[in-house]
């Protein structure tokens, strides 16, 4: 599939692109299409614009971030004034749907890869095409991210400006395992081992801190996948191949961890937040996680005490994860103030804006001016994700972004049914027929309408 081949290469591009000129260069200095007009009028007025700017994981970590973002961007453009909103995590989407229903939108959005077709289908987007053909950093920009994000669109037109990338990854506090002797597992069965040896309870202390709360797809898709070493989720006729006998298998081995106490009573809800607490506390040695996570494990834990490393593999010697995913932002079609908001989305996908978010929370950029900075030559953890890339025995699997009902499919079917194998109200394969016939439906609807 088009799209699987695309999204596989989008770490190998990024990360060996030719290094150029950091972001002191020429292109850095110009000014962003979109600004200019809108600057003379307000030199005249003495007035400052407002753009108002919701982004989808305010946290205490990314919300200082986008502080010191805007405090950059008002001192570069001081016609403008942002009116940042930080949403959790778990109910963006309601509050973003419901303002497209109500006409109430902000003028720019975070978005994920997995949110854009649903955007895009209800007309809430602005096209960015001619916003992306003008922007001054376009050359820097990876093109292969640039096509994944317009295959989240039927038209393949752009609808949202990519600033970085995640991968999966797993995180070990390699002090606390050096303590007790441990070394990383480098297979499911070495794994499983550790969560069992090193699980205790009456010390509310565990080897890994599961989640099954909101979010927890990635980790479970990443364990099954490998475990069932396949790498697609549909079969040649469109059939979600998660009603195989080997997935039910695969989500019993993983449920085993909570039902049998290896890990702790909270893992049922654990979230993003709560995952990390419990790794930052020590309560627990190893969580699955991505490249975002970084900020958190150096507040917490401090420089040398921890480790990014590739997730254990299977009996065949793979590991079998998540494709790279993208998040960016796009412009609201029905926005106040398009000029403005043009202005802001791209400053922050240029390498002055990139490069600062970048460092400060681990991602991985897709502006290649960064590469040639020196923060990101001298981070200890961008090596693992060439690595990741590299291995022949790593095999990616593509979420189906393109699906408009795959964020209904996360909420709706996938959270509540992993946490009822947990809570061992629905057995897996229950679980995961439902969850096998909603996506099979979906993904031939959309192989009809795209014939």
């Amino acid at each position: 599939m088009r799209k699987k081949r695309l999204m596989g290469l989008l770490l190998t591009g990024v990360l060996s692109m030719t290094m150029l000129a950091g972001c002191g260069g020429d292109s850095g200095d110009k000014e962003s299409s979109g600004s200019k007009d809108d600057g003379k009028q307000q030199e005249a007025s003495g007035e400052k614009q407002t753009i108002e700017f919701w982004y989808h994981d305010g946290n205490p970590t990314s919300n200082p971030i986008f502080e010191e973002l805007i405090k950059r961007f008002e001192d570069k453009y001081p016609q403008y004034e942002v009116k940042y909103v930080g949403l959790p995590a778990d109910s963006y989407l309601q509050k973003y749907n419901t303002a497209v229903a109500t006409n109430t939108v902000p003028d720019v959005v975070s978005i994920r890869d997995m949110d854009v077709s649903s955007f895009i289908n209800q007309d809430a987007l602005m096209c960015l095409d001619e916003v992306y053909d003008e922007f001054p950093e376009k050359e820097n920009l990876n093109e292969a991210v640039i096509e994944a994000t317009r295959l989240c669109s039927i038209d393949k037109k752009l609808y949202c400006l990519p600033q970085y990338i995640t991968t999966d990854i797993s995180w070990c506090n390699t002090q606390l395992m050096k303590e007790k002797g441990i070394e990383v597992p480098k297979t499911l069965d070495e794994f499983m081992a550790d969560c069992e040896k090193y699980a205790d309870p009456d010390n509310g202390s565990y080897f890994y801190s599961l989640r099954g709360g909101a979010g927890s797809m990635e980790n479970l898709f990443d364990f099954i996948f490998t475990y069932a070493d396949q790498d697609s989720m549909f079969d040649e006729e469109g059939n979600c191949v998660l009603s195989q006998p080997i997935f039910a298998e695969a989500m019993d081995m993983y449920a085993s961890i909570y039902w049998n106490g290896w890990t702790s009573k909270d893992s049922v809800t654990n979230s993003f937040k709560e995952m990390v607490a419990e790794f930052g506390s020590k309560t627990s040695m190893y969580i699955s996680h991505n490249s975002s996570s970084l900020a958190e494990h150096k507040k917490n834990l401090g420089e040398g005490n921890f480790e990014n490393v590739i997730a254990p593999a299977n009996k065949q010697g793979n590991v079998v994860t998540k494709n790279l995913s993208f998040t960016g932002y796009s412009v609201m079609e029905n926005a106040k103030n398009k000029e403005g908001a043009i202005a802001f989305i791209e400053y922050l996908v240029s390498c002055e804006g990139a490069s600062y978010l970048c460092e400060q929370e681990g991602r991985v950029p897709i502006n290649n001016l960064i590469y040639d900075e020196e923060w990101y030559k001298n981070d200890p953890y961008n090596g693992i994700y060439r690595e990741l890339m590299e291995a022949e025995n790593v095999k990616f699997l593509t979420h189906p972004v393109w699906l408009t009902q795959w964020n209904e499919f996360r909420s709706k079917y996938q959270e509540p049914g992993f946490q009822a194998v947990l809570l061992k109200e629905k057995t897996s394969e229950e679980v995961l027929k439902e969850w096998a016939d909603y996506l099979t439906a979906a993904q031939k609807e959309y192989l009809e309408a795209n014939k």
